[in-house]
């Protein structure tokens, strides 16, 4: 029918390292995100500290987007550590 849709989950728990982690994970979910969040923020474009506020805040808001529980946005905090 000439539909393609991209695929969103790319065997994320094979990975090693958080990042690559991140990057097989909820990929359209994690794109909006960069968009639409972290880009306009400054991204990775800007001084240090205001990088990782940067990822804190979107890895944050990440994890309330799974749930309006306060384990939901804690584990959108352990993620912004890693």
């Amino acid at each position: 029918m000439g539909i393609s849709l991209m695929s969103n989950f790319n065997a994320p728990y094979f990975s090693t390292p958080m990042k690559e982690f991140w990057k097989r994970w909820h990929i359209s979910l994690s794109q909006w995100f960069r968009d639409y969040l972290y880009i306009p923020l400054g991204g990775g474009k800007c001084s240090r500290g205001r990088k990782c506020l940067n990822l804190m805040v979107t890895m944050l808001l990440s994890g309330f987007w799974h749930g309006a529980e306060w384990h939901y946005v804690a584990w959108g905090g352990v993620h912004g550590l890693y």
